[in-house]
């Protein structure tokens, strides 16, 4: 894959070659971590969530003693997929082909007409498939076909703190994954909506109608306190480029990055002071005390991203996992989680800033997939092969936590996400 990177470009390829993204499937969705699910969907033995690990469509699933188990979602018979439903609770899974049944670890319970296999047939030496890891950090689970490699707090390395902040800030001290899941679906690679997440040039012109707009109704900024951060959401994207070189960026090995908030108004600025958030802020400081707590609402930041496959977002609570499926088609899904102990209203916040942000019916997002679906055809033609990603390379800095500093008009997180990339490809 060394052929299709070179000093500060990246070769087309790497995103319209159905031949890389068979290798992508091999080399980096087999071996990274991956997000899973949260553990509040599965609580008691017997749930289970289905999910996609890669290429691989697998069953999280709560034992009966409390452990997770990861399994294949395919019968060890013939092949027939044995869920269908995206989560439930069942006591064994049977297959409904041929009744094969197996217990919630996976093994094989029993089978019809058992004595017509032959004293070979051995139902131990049976059963569904177990992916070869599955951990929970804070909660959040994660599994990885690989059977060796970094553990997944190694693998997560300075993007622990984002996960860490999302549960800082509940006042339970726990999550809880609420509502169903959004779908957004476009026609262009993977990658694009990883490097898209952090890109702070694009806003002020893809966004630009939705600026504009809010821009045209000033009575949007006196109504309702909602329809107030909704209207703030949205001029934000409207800030100038030296306004965004201010926003910092910080990458981290294994494609790792987030980049610093740039919110600064009303209930979605780090000042807020409204009698919602003070009993909120309250609830925080009986769990953490007065330094714990003005330190957790302190961390400023609005994307983090643990490549290959999630964007965080701590303050409004909201996580969007990648799920690639062919080199010019990836579904993104958005799920929103209740920080348990806080008052209704910030889940309301938690609900507006994923339909105004990230919905298939929000403006921003419907930009942001339309230029995706519009590069992903300008790179299918071959008149010009390689794609420049120097932006803000002489201001790249070295910081003592082991990122690299770059200002938010840097396009230091494309080059950071392709330096994993290699690592992964090359192996």
């Amino acid at each position: 894959m060394e052929h299709l990177l070179r000093d500060g470009a990246v070769h087309r390829a790497a995103y319209v070659d159905p031949a890389v993204f068979a290798l992508e499937q091999e080399r980096i969705f087999r071996r990274a971590w991956l997000y899973l699910a949260h553990e509040s969907e599965v609580p008691a033995a017997g749930d289970y969530v289905l999910a996609r690990l890669g290429p691989e469509e697998v069953l999280l699933v709560r034992q009966e003693g409390g452990a997770l188990a990861l399994l294949h979602n395919r019968c060890a018979h013939r092949g027939a997929r044995i869920v269908t439903q995206p989560t439930g609770n069942a006591r064994q899974f049977r297959c409904p082909y041929h009744s094969w049944t197996y217990r919630l670890d996976g093994s094989l319970l029993g089978v019809p007409l058992a004595d017509g296999y032959p004293p070979s047939f051995k139902l131990e030496e049976l059963g569904l498939a177990r992916v070869a890891r599955v951990e929970s950090y804070n909660g959040f689970v994660f599994g990885s076909h690989a059977a060796q490699g970094p553990g997944l707090a190694e693998f997560l390395g300075g993007l622990r703190s984002a996960l860490d902040n999302m549960v800082d800030r509940a006042p339970a001290g726990t999550l809880t994954r609420f509502g169903g899941r959004l779908l957004l679906e476009y026609r262009g690679n993977w990658k694009m909506f990883m490097e898209n997440a952090v890109d702070l040039v694009h806003p002020v012109f893809v966004h630009r109608s939705s600026v504009e707009a809010t821009r045209a109704h000033d009575e949007a900024l006196h109504a309702d306190e909602l329809t107030q951060q909704g209207a703030q959401m949205y001029l934000a994207n409207g800030m100038k480029g030296e306004q965004w070189q201010d926003v910092p960026l910080h990458a981290f090995p294994g494609g790792h990055v987030y980049m610093g908030g740039f919110y600064r108004r009303g209930v979605i600025a780090p000042e807020r002071h409204d009698p919602v958030f003070e009993r909120y802020r309250h609830a925080l400081v009986k769990r953490h005390g007065e330094e714990k707590t003005a330190a957790v609402l302190a961390v400023d930041r609005f994307n983090n991203l643990i490549w290959p496959t999630l964007s965080v977002n701590a303050r409004f609570a909201a996580l969007r996992v990648v799920k690639p499926l062919a080199a010019n088609r990836t579904v993104v899904e958005v799920h929103c989680f209740r920080l348990d102990g806080a008052p209704q209203e910030m889940h309301d916040l938690t609900l507006q800033f994923v339909n105004l942000a990230a919905s298939p019916a929000s403006l921003i997002a419907s930009d942001d997939l339309e230029i995706f679906e519009r590069c992903q055809r300008g790179l299918e033609s071959a008149a010009l092969d390689w794609i420049d990603v120097r932006r803000g390379v002489l201001a790249d800095r070295r910081e003592g936590d082991g990122s690299i500093r770059s200002p938010g008009t840097s396009e230091l997180a494309i080059r950071n996400q392709f330096e994993a990339w290699r690592g992964y490809m090359a192996r």
